[in-house]
């Protein structure tokens, strides 16, 4: 399916249209007006120019009037203009307006009606403009055609017609530009709140021009700010706490842990004291993810830079969570790629993300799950995938879950506190690598994979 026309590009055609509507308006209301005042003139002209050879007529000079006409007629091969003179006495009709009867005043006459008897030269006009005049001696009629009113339209319409061909083609293609290039700023505003939406708050829009666009750029990078400053000050609290309550926990389970030992307790005593350790060290465990997670975003930690094999990797981290797996009725399987594939990196923290994806979905599949390990190297490009046949995460949930804290289980009945896939994603992005949750069908498939 084509892409829908934007909204910068509907507003410029309609702009287009609106001007070339005015256009067209102006010019019929020119054409209407341009004709009426031409044909007024043709009318005065006409009539002058009968009311001067009327005015020899008055005179009674009947000789002299005979040779005006017969000049005109001369003068006027191409039957632009037509005269005549019907004499009172004997009926004769002198010149080159070949009418049946004179009249007087106005009057607008047909070729091949009103004119029955003229010839019909090719250049004869196909209507004429007369006006008679009634002396003494007879009547006198002047007629001019109306073709330089007609030819005055056309070139008119024709002039309109290449003026607004030209102005049109200029507002649209200025229309297409400018509508382009708030299309490009628009799809550059969006890119960048994109990448904000998946985690990346650094990002500005840094529009440096001077219309709306760049001003609404501007709040939104304003904005931008405030955001990034809030997040990082509440992740430097959740980091300070995790930090200065460490050292207490240490100490609190230093004081429990002879209590849990001590034979001389009852076992109630000894009970409640051991599960008061373990609930130490799952908060330990939180606080230290949290002081992980917080370091590789920040970059303090030192990535180190070796050779890594992936697959003999893999290898370690299946025996290690094998047991695991057997006694939460899971089968967990390592697909192995038919060449070495690696990739330079911090060999411990590549081991670190593949076994909080083996956990993760240990601890989200029901029992008995096919949970499989996979390396691969596509195109030169290695790859770690974590697949899984449990219930999957809702597609609008995925990217969601790799931010701090965020668990689907509201209810909290699952253990854990929603850092795995978070410090998975800061280990993908340090090493160069992207994360990506897709459908496994059933299930969820968890990829990390170097850039192209």
């Amino acid at each position: 399916m084509s892409a829908p026309i934007s909204w910068s590009m509907r507003f410029a055609l309609a702009l287009s249209a609106v001007f070339a509507i005015g256009a067209l308006s102006a010019g019929g209301l020119s054409y209407v007006f341009l004709s009426h005042e031409m044909a007024q003139r043709l009318a005065a002209d006409t009539r002058a120019s009968a009311e001067s050879l009327g005015r020899i007529a008055a005179a009674g000079d009947r000789i002299d009037l005979i040779e005006q006409i017969d000049a005109h007629v001369v003068s006027n091969t191409d039957h632009a203009s037509l005269y005549a003179f019907f004499d009172a006495q004997t009926g004769e009709r002198i010149g080159s307006l070949m009418l049946s009867a004179p009249f007087e005043g106005a009057r607008r006459l047909i070729v091949g009606d009103d004119l029955p008897s003229m010839p019909e030269p090719a250049d004869m006009a196909d209507a004429y403009q007369a006006y008679g005049v009634r002396t003494d001696l007879g009547w006198v009629i002047a007629a001019r055609d109306e073709a330089w009113v007609a030819e005055s339209g056309e070139l008119l319409i024709q002039t309109t017609a290449w003026a607004l061909a030209l102005a049109l083609a200029l507002s649209v293609a200025l229309a297409f530009v400018v509508a382009r290039r708030n299309e490009r700023r628009i799809a550059s505003m969006e890119a960048v709140l994109d990448r904000v939406g998946a985690g990346r708050l650094d990002e500005r829009i840094a529009d440096h021009g001077r219309d709306d666009l760049a001003r609404l750029g501007l709040q939104i990078d304003r904005m931008l700010g405030r955001l990034e400053a809030g997040v990082a000050a509440i992740t430097q609290v959740s980091t300070d706490v995790a930090h200065d309550l460490r050292a207490p926990l240490s100490r609190l389970r230093i004081r429990l842990e002879p209590l849990a030992l001590d034979t001389d307790l009852p076992e109630r005593a000894r009970h409640e004291a051991g599960s008061a350790l373990e609930e130490i060290d799952a908060i330990s465990g939180i606080f230290d993810a949290i002081l992980r997670l917080s370091r590789l975003q920040s970059g303090s930690v030192e990535l180190r830079r070796d050779v890594v094999d992936l697959t003999r990797l893999a290898r370690d981290v299946v025996e290690l969570l094998e047991p695991a797996a057997e006694d939460a009725g899971h089968r967990l399987t390592l697909v192995e790629p038919k060449s070495i594939v690696t990739m330079t990196g911090d060999a411990e923290l590549l081991m670190q993300a593949m076994v909080n994806l083996v956990d993760n979905a240990f601890r989200h599949c029901p029992a008995p799950a096919e949970i499989t390990l996979a390396i691969s190297g596509i195109e030169g490009r290695a790859q770690i995938t974590v697949s899984d046949n449990g219930p999957g995460i809702p597609a609008p949930d995925r990217q969601r879950v790799l931010e701090r804290f965020v668990r689907l289980d509201t209810s909290r009945s699952v253990a854990g506190s929603g850092l795995g896939l978070s410090l998975v994603a800061a280990i993908a992005e340090r090493h160069g690598m992207e994360i990506a949750l897709e459908d496994n069908a059933p299930g969820l498939r968890v990829s990390l994979f170097q850039f192209a």
